[in-house]
């Protein structure tokens, strides 16, 4: 949704008057009419005090949805046997130093 539609809806889901609106931010009733037409965007602080009056986050106001920041990957990685020893070369040779310190104690 785009954010004139985003002001629209939440205004209205509050049961709010584009006057009312205003008067909680400080704006007049044509600066809301003109958010909501799309003919003038918001400035930051009106963003942030337009997010805290509608009780969401700045990131569902400005994109519609609420989204998360980062995705995360839940997919398995299965590694060959190139990419284990690309990956964990440094325990090859530890094992392998602490074998062959262990065969020399006890031979």
């Amino acid at each position: 949704m785009e954010l004139q539609s985003e002001i629209y809806h939440n205004r209205r889901e509050m049961k709010l008057s584009q006057a009312d609106l205003g008067e909680r931010l400080g704006v007049s009733e044509t600066i809301v009419n003109q958010w909501e037409q799309g003919e003038k965007y918001p400035t930051v602080e009106n963003l942030i005090d337009l997010s805290n009056v509608f009780e969401i986050s700045l990131d569902q106001l400005i994109r519609g949805t609420e989204q998360t920041m980062y995705k995360v990957d839940t997919t398995p990685h299965h590694l060959n046997g190139w990419d284990f020893l690309a990956r964990y070369w440094w325990l090859i040779f530890a094992v392998g130093g602490f074998l062959f310190w262990i065969l020399s104690r006890f031979s």
